[in-house]
């Protein structure tokens, strides 16, 4: 698999989008091997950075200027309802996204996907995405950022995320009970360098050391 920026996307300041695929001989999704609500708070409230400014820019510069971005809102919500635990592979995901601000997309891989092209781009407007946790099909509109398999054009034929006025990944790559592959997509934002989204993967990367040392990660050119 390729990873391939369109120059729509370059011209947004995505210059560092970073792609890893985690295997294991092991289901990722696991109930008893997350983080608990201490280990949690500590693992992304103490030394925390302050969340770039450039994941606002890039909503505003999509078009929509006061749209509080994942990464903060994330934060919100850990901290008025506190952690909740999804397992050690998403937890590893939810941290990175507290400690970073980064949206990040967690998805799911078929062999039939080997070879094909990952595509960053902006959206043409005929593309539609069925929503996580939804079975209705939706537009997305001409000019949101997405990011999905290419067709033989170099479109985006199945989009994997897409990024609005909310972020919103698709139920078809939703991770099932029994997937051992995934993909970890990490767009970065206007204004960090490569050690942004180097940074991002390698919190994940850690906490899955510690929680799951079955998974591993490995680049995607």
């Amino acid at each position: 698999m390729r990873l391939i920026t369109s120059p729509s996307a370059l011209r947004l300041g995505l210059h560092h989008v970073r792609v890893w695929k985690l295997t294991s001989d092991q289901p990722l999704l696991r109930a008893d091997d997350g983080l608990s609500a201490e280990a949690a708070a500590g693992a992304w409230e103490q030394d925390a950075p302050e969340l770039p400014a450039g994941y606002r820019k890039l909503l505003a510069d999509l078009g929509y200027e006061g749209t509080t971005p994942a990464g903060e809102r994330l934060r919100e919500g850990v901290r008025s309802r506190g952690w909740r635990s999804h397992g050690a592979v998403v937890d590893a995901v939810s941290m990175a996204t507290l400690r970073h601000g980064a949206g990040i997309g967690l998805h799911s891989l078929f062999k039939e996907d080997e070879g094909s092209d990952l595509v960053v781009t902006r959206a043409a407007g005929t593309e539609r995405i069925v929503p996580a946790f939804s079975t209705k099909s939706k537009p997305v509109p001409a000019g949101d950022l997405l990011y999905g398999l290419a067709d033989p054009d170099g479109a985006v034929e199945e989009p994997f995320a897409w990024l609005g006025r909310r972020d919103c990944d698709a139920a078809s790559r939703q991770l099932a009970p029994d997937s051992g592959e995934a993909l970890l997509v990490v767009l970065g934002c206007p204004g960090e360098d490569a050690a942004h989204s180097e940074a991002i993967g390698a919190t994940v990367a850690h906490l899955l050391a510690e929680l799951r040392p079955d998974v591993t990660l490995r680049p995607v050119a």
